[in-house]
């Protein structure tokens, strides 16, 4: 594939982080460097400052007591700061020195605030200082994002972003960690914030580009999941000045237009994808592309355009789901019932107890007059333990997640005799587009009430996972 404070006095911050207790971070303190340096700008420490830089380069000392000569450099400099030193950038900058030392990540933050404004000179040592800090907590974060300790990946983020936001690598994570949690909101305000940062940083700075387009892409689908499709749109609009010929961009828009009561701009939309897909080789379009225009045609009530792109693609992956789904549809609104039917008995083959495949057989079937079959249809539907419905599908280079939900219900056979619910085992398989198996993983659903229901969610691994099919064991 996608993140804040200021004190208000230079006493009170001081004396209120003293009392309070700061909430240290660890992993700051443990990544300073060995030996003490001396700043890149012209500061003077004074009187008990002068004795708390003292003390500071005391602390690096592999045989004084650290956390001794910190307490002291500490205790040294705010009583500088309220004996009448507030003015004095060298009092801010080595405080914030020394917070880095205690990995206090919100009194850097604030005392290098502090003197900066009184030192513009001391700016690109400070920004040093802190991006050199971000890169040491944003590096922990994300072996902890790797290993999937989540929480603790969150704090560093956070406290990373604090220290330096002129890059969006670490907010755009933090969304991505809150998306993942389905925590949307929260998601979508470090999506924004990313956004910003990059957006901004890509007029000098090309390498910024990716992180602006993936956050304002990222940010429109957390407005779009909430419910705020009016907040989308402009998002999406922006994210197609930079790259207009994007599909799923473009996609996104029409239904962002659609939930935003803007049927028209979703008409027009829809169209122009249509005619510009008219002129279009379909088979050199990849599989996403193809998707896209399918849907997008399907929208526009453009059955026989959505039938052909889907009917592409199913044919690019036989296992693709949506694309052998979406194609029933397309076919089931055309009307062209031997298709559809030959369509969703391919979707029974991948998804045996789903509802919708044998209600799309039937509906074939009886446009067909073929009432034995549509008998043997309607027996299936009855006869269904379970409803299942996997509504996520994400597929990495090496690794596959498919995610689902398994709904109770009410079996019945032929002559209406209820069917006693068993638990059910599912063997699922992940394949290539050949069909080749590349791993297999059972799911155990217990036995289920009508209308309860169970998660699903499988991870699976291997090289050119391209779909999946269960079957009950």
């Amino acid at each position: 594939m996608k993140p804040i404070w200021s004190g208000a006095l230079a006493c009170a911050v001081a004396s209120t982080a003293f009392a309070q207790g700061p909430i240290l971070q660890p992993k700051l303190a443990e990544v300073q460097p060995a030996k003490f340096s001396v700043p890149l700008c012209p500061l003077k420490p004074e009187g008990k400052t002068s004795k708390g830089v003292e003390a500071l380069r005391k602390s690096y000392d592999p045989k004084a007591d650290k956390a001794a000569q910190l307490k002291l450099a500490h205790e040294l400099i705010t009583q500088a700061l309220a004996e009448g030193q507030g003015s004095s950038a060298a009092a801010w900058y080595y405080l914030a020195r020394v917070y880095l030392m205690q990995g206090d990540v919100g009194g850097v933050d604030s005392a290098f605030a502090r003197a900066v404004k009184l030192q513009p000179q001391c700016e690109l040592d400070i920004d040093q200082q802190r991006q050199n800090n971000w890169a040491q907590l944003a590096t922990a974060a994300f072996e902890l994002q790797k290993n999937n300790e989540t929480e603790q990946a969150i704090v560093l983020f956070r406290d990373a972003s604090r220290l330096f936001n002129e890059r969006p690598e670490v907010v755009a994570n933090l969304g991505v960690l809150f998306a993942n949690s389905q925590q949307d909101d929260s998601a979508a305000a470090y999506f924004a914030k990313a956004l910003a940062i990059a957006e901004k940083g890509a007029e000098a700075d090309t390498s910024m580009i990716e992180s602006r387009n993936s956050s304002a892409l990222n940010l429109a689908i957390m407005l779009q999941r909430t419910n705020k499709a009016k907040e989308a749109v402009p998002v999406l609009q922006k994210y197609l000045s930079w790259d207009p010929a994007n599909m799923d961009a473009r996609k996104s828009l029409s239904q962002a237009f659609r939930d935003a009561g803007m049927a028209d701009s979703a008409s027009a939309l829809d169209n122009a994808m249509i005619a510009e897909m008219s002129k279009q080789n379909l088979d050199s379009l990849d599989m996403q592309d193809l998707m896209a225009i399918g849907v997008s045609a399907f929208n526009a009530q453009k059955y026989q355009e959505a039938a052909t792109a889907f009917g592409k693609a199913s044919v690019r992956n036989p296992y693709s789901r949506d694309a052998v789904y979406n194609l029933a549809n397309a076919y089931l609104a055309l009307k062209e019932n031997d298709k559809l039917v030959e369509t969703a008995s391919r979707l029974a083959e991948i998804e045996p107890m789903n509802e919708d495949v044998y209600r799309l057989i039937g509906q074939g079937q009886k446009a067909l007059k073929k009432d034995v079959e549509v008998l043997k249809a309607a027996e299936k539907l009855v006869g269904l333990p379970l409803h299942i419905e996997m509504a996520a599908f994400a597929i990495g280079r090496s690794a596959a997640k498919l995610e689902g939900v398994a709904r109770g219900r009410a079996p019945t056979d032929a002559q209406g005799k209820a069917i006693k619910v068993t638990a059910v085992t599912l063997v699922v398989e992940f394949v290539t587009t050949a069909g080749t198996v590349v791993d297999t993983k059972e799911v155990a659903v217990p036995q289920l009430a009508t209308g309860a229901e169970h998660k699903i969610s499988i991870d699976a691994k291997g090289q050119n996972i391209a779909g999946w099919r269960y079957r009950a064991r």
